[in-house]
Order: C-alpha cells, then structure tokens, then sequence
C-alpha cells in the first residue's frame, strides 16, 4: 500500500474513532434515561361515587433530571374496595368503602402509591333515621344513621361514617361511627334534642338536622 493511501486510511480510522468518542460522551451508548423515583398526583385523592377523578404520574431520573408526565408509561393498579382503576390512571368511584384503596403506579421496577377514598358528592335527600327511634327516654341507646341519594346509583347510600354532628343540647353527647351513638343521659329535661350534621365531599358541605323527643323519668 502506497504511502499516501496509508495516509487516508489511518486518517478515516481516527475520524470514526473520533465520531465513536463524542457519540459515547454525548449519548451513552444511546442507554435510555434510568427512574429513580415516581410521584402520583393528587397523592390523596376523593372519587366521587359514580364519578371519576384522573391521577397523572411524574418521574424523576437517576440523573435527577426530569423524566415529565409519564402518566401513559406507568401501569396503573389499585387495592382496596370501591375504586376501579383504569389503564390511565383514571379512577372510578363503584361503591362507598371505610377503607382507602391503595394505587400503584409504577415503571422500570419503581413504584408509587397514593391512597384513594370515595364520597358522595353532589347527594340528595340526605335522610338521618333514629334507632330505636324518634321518642326515646334519655336513659335509652340510640344511635343514628344517614343514607343519600346519588345520580345513577341504584337505592340510598350509607354515607354515616362520613358525617360529622352536633346537637342542640351542649348535655348530649354523639360519637361518630357507623352507625353514630348518642349519649342523652346528661340530658335533665325532658324536650326536643335537634341533631345536626354535615358531611363534606370534596369540600362541598351538605348539612342535615332531625329531632329527637327525650323524656327524661321523673326521680
């Protein structure tokens, strides 16, 4: 081989070496960007029952670059009762639950959870019903249950464990739970108790009242 072409070769060689080098140092090897961490949002959410509420997914890379919206790269799934989760990360509220669900989002074998609840929001006829009933002695065990109505779903909900209250008589005293309890027996007239409550989805507030007859016995 003539010097000079030996000259173009050596040449060519170092200008591949060299094209190979700035590919490395810019790129890597083209290795695609690794997650280091996964961040859901809302991290709490509130469904409504019957409605919907659409969860994004943000990344971050082991770079500590941003990763942006990977919503539509995660895989989406849930645990718990009462939430189906759809593929992109949308939530659907099926029934009423005590319990939060549990949703994961996750990628490149990282995850993260958010915890999910379901409420009635925008619920009509909110009805408070007394056992035993309405006219007790104020010795008696009453507790209290709340059911509404909600748009598309078949009969009156629960919504008891959601409701906060109050009464009329600073002596009565109610403790929430499904069903609630209400304590009369600090009550030393007989007359009408007014029982107040208030149960708030996703900030909107629906307040109720109904009235209880004590009869307090004689001593």
């Amino acid at each position: 081989m003539s010097s000079k072409k030996r000259k173009f070769s050596l040449a060519g060689a170092f200008a591949a070496l060299a094209m190979l080098a700035l590919a490395v140092s810019c790129k890597g090897f083209f290795v695609p960007e690794q997650l280091a961490s996964i961040t859901i949002s809302p991290s709490a959410p509130t469904v409504p029952l019957g409605g919907t509420v659409q969860l994004e997914a943000f990344g971050t890379n082991t770079d500590s670059s941003s990763a942006g919206n990977v919503t539509g790269k995660v895989t989406w799934s849930g645990s718990g009762a009462g939430i189906t989760v759809g593929g992109g990360g949308l939530l659907t509220g099926t029934d009423l639950s005590s319990t939060a669900a549990t949703i994961t989002a996750e990628d490149q074998g990282i995850t993260a959870t958010a915890s999910a609840t379901v409420c009635v929001e925008n619920g009509t006829n909110f009805t408070m019903k007394f056992t035993p009933g309405n006219n007790v002695d104020s010795d008696t065990a009453v507790t209290i249950g709340v059911t509404a109505d909600v748009s598309g779903i078949s009969g009156p909900q629960d919504v008891t464990a959601g409701v906060t209250w109050s009464a009329s008589n600073t002596a009565v005293s109610i403790t929430a739970g499904d069903p609630a309890s209400v304590d009369l027996t600090g009550v030393t007239t007989s007359g009408t108790v007014t029982i107040f409550g208030t149960y708030t989805c996703n900030g909107v507030a629906t307040n109720f009242q109904s009235n209880l007859t004590v009869t307090v016995a004689a001593t």
